[in-house]
């Protein structure tokens, strides 16, 4: 794998459909300084042509885990076979999942922002497929210990939890968020500016939130990987910067589904509880 200016990190959880749609997004935007890994945590068997069709795609590298690591989990072992073959991060490390597709000028953007030593993490518009709105800003302000006690009793059970999630689908549904502006690819109530924390759906890491120590380890299985990078970033004094130019689009919930699981909750009552240990103590 050669030295990258950009590494792409796509984690699968089995997501092959939408994984061949990322690829497709990605085969005639990337140029040749991007690298891009695919890293397959899948508990179900693959499509029989899921293989043959991949290999259409010559950038890519591919790395099945095995076993379910996570999304960050599975988003380091990436990065750590990258680390094998090269001593230095890319300028830019995206940790994506792969229900998302690129706009064409997405990388032609991204490679003409510059690195500058505050910047941390990139959040781009991320604009869902579902809602026509942007994802992004995902927090302006940190949480509050009220609000993530809140969250603790709306997780505390698994019908709770999606009495809230039907509630906040509902009211999506019927308002929305304000609209977004394809052309020009900037929200109209939105622009470029500084954040608590980006929408995990992509992250856009600069090399600096490695460098300055920052990870990709969770203290926990699954969720809460927003916040984990927005401490992260303010530990290490780096901003993250919102920029509405770099537009994806979403197809979410691709892997989780809208309502959540017994299991699924409980990930989600455990980060919120190791949320609240780590960083407001």
């Amino acid at each position: 794998m050669n030295q990258a200016d950009i590494l792409i990190i796509g984690v699968i959880y089995n997501t092959f459909p939408e994984a061949i749609r990322y690829l497709e997004s990605l085969a005639s935007n990337i140029t040749n300084n991007t690298g891009v890994i695919l890293v397959d945590n899948s508990d179900n068997t693959r499509p029989s042509d899921f293989i043959e069709k991949i290999r259409e795609y010559p950038f890519l590298h591919y790395y099945e885990t095995g076993e379910n690591l996570g999304y960050f989990g599975g988003a380091r072992f990436g990065l750590s076979r990258y680390l094998q073959h090269h001593t230095d991060y890319p300028a830019w490390i995206l940790v994506t999942n792969v229900d998302i597709v690129f706009t064409p000028s997405f990388f032609h953007r991204l490679s003409e922002l510059n690195v500058q030593p505050t910047i941390g993490v990139v959040a781009p518009a991320i604009i869902s497929k579902r809602w026509g709105s942007d994802y992004n800003p995902q927090r302006m302000k940190r949480f509050s210990r009220r609000h993530l006690y809140f969250l603790e009793f709306l997780y505390s059970g698994f019908l709770i939890h999606n009495l809230y999630l039907m509630t906040a689908y509902t009211k999506k549904w019927i308002s929305g968020r304000p609209g977004f502006n394809t052309q020009s690819g900037v929200t109209d109530i939105q622009k470029e500016r500084k954040i608590y924390a980006p929408h995990g759906s992509c992250l856009i890491f600069s090399h600096n939130y490695f460098n300055r120590g920052g990870n990709l380890e969770l203290p926990h299985f699954l969720f809460g990987e927003e916040i984990m990078v927005a401490e992260t970033a303010a530990h290490s004094g780096l901003d993250i910067v919102y920029h509405p130019d770099l537009v994806i689009y979403d197809y979410e919930h691709a892997s989780t589904g809208f309502f959540v699981t017994p299991e699924i909750n409980r990930f989600y009552r455990q980060s919120v509880r190791a949320i609240l240990d780590r960083y407001y103590r």
